[in-house]
């Protein structure tokens, strides 16, 4: 053990000598893909094909049929490589919202973090990271998100994308543990609400102008919808039916009828007509919600 730890330290010499704008944040990323490397070695679980790139895709956060918004696109574009610069940001609030309000925002803005590193678009990557930070503060939980910011604006103008797509799973990942900290496990619940509607609304807007079924059958989501619809029967009762839940709920269960609608394990066009109007309904509720009674 000794000497791989010694092999390690000269490796991150030698990425200094070979490139002197490694910094802190590339070793944070060099350790984690090291270690992913130096763990499969020893416990002898190496796949025959493999690759240390691959070992970067985002994973899904929550269990069952939700996905993490990179894990998402990452399945996108392996199927139909889309023109992810159509994608245009979410417009952002325009009256001071509830904290649940301000949860879903932050789920919708780490989406449009991931489809601006799918696009190769740094300064919207950064445009959004502002965004989120400022959010992040009206909820006390920018503390957990400050110390990425220096990283995720340095790999955003060097174009570093694998590792913006670390940095960003990794900043929502702290958001949601600052969340369970404080308490407001609720907020967790719209948080992911946020992030998995504006990722249908992403994948319904390419879908218009890549009409394949490999992303029709990527929309077949119900089993996300029915996750999310059960997190939010578990909010309490004063949260649960306050106008923003309820808007939300039916929204929900909109979508999940719509994508029960699969033929051969695809959307017909009906259902994904039915879907568009929905997260754009949805959509402009986040973006302009209505003041608490």
């Amino acid at each position: 053990m000794a000497s791989t730890v010694e092999a390690t330290r000269d490796a991150y010499s030698m990425f200094y000598i070979l490139d002197p704008h490694f910094h802190t944040c590339s070793l944070f990323t060099m350790s984690a893909r090291l270690f992913i490397l130096v763990f499969l070695l020893l416990t002898g679980k190496m796949p025959s094909s493999f690759a240390v790139e691959s070992q970067i895709v985002p994973t899904a956060m929550p269990s069952g049929g939700l996905k993490s918004a990179g894990e998402f696109f990452a399945a996108i574009d392996a199927q139909c490589q889309p023109n992810w610069s159509q994608i245009v940001p979410s417009p952002a609030a325009t009256t001071p919202p509830a904290r649940e309000a301000l949860a879903l925002q932050l789920g919708v803005l780490f989406t449009d973090a991931f489809a601006a590193i799918q696009a190769n678009n740094g300064q919207g990557v950064k445009n959004t990271l502002h965004e989120i930070t400022a959010l992040t503060k009206k909820l006390n939980l920018n503390q957990n998100i400050l110390a990425r910011n220096k990283c995720i604006s340095d790999f955003a103008d060097k174009g570093s994308w694998d590792e913006l797509q670390l940095e960003i799973t990794s900043a929502q990942e702290d958001v949601i543990t600052g969340m369970r900290r404080q308490n407001d496990r609720d907020l967790i619940v719209f948080l992911l609400a946020g992030s998995w509607i504006r990722q249908i609304d992403i994948a319904t807007t390419l879908l218009t102008t890549n009409p394949k079924p490999e992303l029709a059958s990527l929309l077949a989501q119900s089993s996300a919808a029915e996750e999310l619809l059960a997190g939010f029967e578990k909010l309490p009762e004063p949260i649960r039916k306050g106008n923003l839940s309820v808007m939300l709920f039916q929204g929900l269960l909109a979508a999940r009828d719509s994508m029960l609608k699969t033929s051969g394990g695809s959307l017909p066009d009906s259902a994904i007509k039915e879907l568009s109007p929905t997260m754009t309904h949805i959509l402009n509720h986040i973006a302009n919600p209505a003041p608490r009674p």
